[in-house]
């Protein structure tokens, strides 16, 4: 076996204002009963309630697994969710040593002790290096106590790049990928936004991911979390910021990415009329300071530097005939059992 100071595996938790849960999610990758040597980083982005006091706890009592990094933050600053988790999550990447990674939100936590065993032994089997990543389902954990898997994906496969991006998400907890940037971080607008989806989204371009139907952690959904406490128009208008990193990453599937976002779009047109740029905040002031041109079409659509609304009506009508067609598919192929 490696040496500790040679993790095969790093897994990057990010925190921000969740003391309730964050012992619970590191408790649960310690109790990881595993044969490859791993390290756990976490990035706390500027708690006031503690979060990163106890996190400081847990690296003090076990120093050789364990590393904390701090973001500072200004209360007074209206942050873009999405840009300061992504810093975060790229911090603790250019830290990771492990060959293989693995991301975690402070407030989940995985619900097998043989999460990290078995997608590492995937990844390590020769017959896999087809694969970049390995991905289980999440159970999804609401506040009143039920639960629900994230994914209807029921058959342990291979998924190729098309079959996923159309209509499946998996958010980045499911995912241990292979460390394809120990030499270079994410570049162009991923290196700004480094959000759920443009991970995997990145790491597909390099390969297929090997689905493992059942759920190894659990996916908590906090009433009043950066993204529940937006609303249906914000959060389509948070999507698009990350339909344009998209774009820039695999432009060769531009159509596939239409699909995707076609709800999103549909939102963003059917409340055109209240698409300022306060209304989009602070969505809409990231956009403009990237130079996101596809997402500030659409927040403008109908107005001067905007898309004309028939160029809009007709993207909906193109990307609605194939998001259909995307769902009659899933729904065969779930009647002959290969889904």
């Amino acid at each position: 076996m490696a040496a500790q100071t040679d993790p095969v595996i790093s897994i990057l938790i990010t925190t921000y204002n969740i003391a309730d849960y964050v012992a619970e999610t590191i408790e649960s990758v310690l109790s990881q009963q595993c044969s490859y040597p791993y390290e756990i980083l976490i990035g706390d982005d500027g708690s006031t309630d503690g979060t990163d006091r106890i996190a400081e706890k847990y690296c003090e009592d076990n120093p050789e697994r364990i590393r904390l990094f701090r973001m500072p933050r200004d209360p007074d600053a209206d942050y873009n969710r999405v840009e300061r988790s992504s810093a975060n999550r790229l911090c603790l990447l250019k830290n990771a040593r492990g060959k293989y990674v693995s991301f975690l939100d402070g407030d989940d936590y995985y619900l097998r002790t043989d999460r990290l065993q078995r997608m590492a032994e995937i990844l390590e089997d020769g017959k896999n290096r087809d694969c970049i990543l390995c991905a289980h389902n999440l159970l999804m954990v609401y506040p009143d106590g039920h639960s629900a898997p994230l994914s209807g994906m029921k058959k342990e496969r291979k998924i190729t790049f098309p079959e996923y991006w159309k209509l499946t998400f998996l958010q980045s907890n499911a995912v241990l990928f292979r460390n394809i940037y120990r030499e270079e971080l994410p570049q162009g607008l991923l290196a700004r936004i480094y959000d759920d989806n443009n991970i995997t989204c990145a790491l597909l371009r390099h390969g297929k991911m090997y689905y493992l139907p059942e759920c190894y952690g659990a996916y908590r959904q906090v009433e009043g979390s950066s993204w529940n406490a937006i609303d249906r128009v914000k959060q389509a208008a948070s999507n698009f910021i990350g339909y344009s990193v998209e774009r820039e990453c695999i432009p060769e599937y531009g159509r596939i990415s239409d699909i995707r976002h076609y709800p999103d779009l549909k939102v963003l047109y059917r409340h055109r009329a209240e698409l300022s740029a306060e209304r989009l905040s602070p969505f809409y002031q990231t956009a403009k300071a990237l130079k996101l041109e596809k997402s500030l079409r659409v927040y403008r659509m109908g107005r001067r530097g905007g898309a004309p609304l028939s160029e809009i009506r007709k993207r909906l009508i193109l990307a609605g005939a194939g998001y259909y067609m995307a769902r009659v598919m899933r729904l065969c192929r779930k009647a002959f059992g290969i889904y």
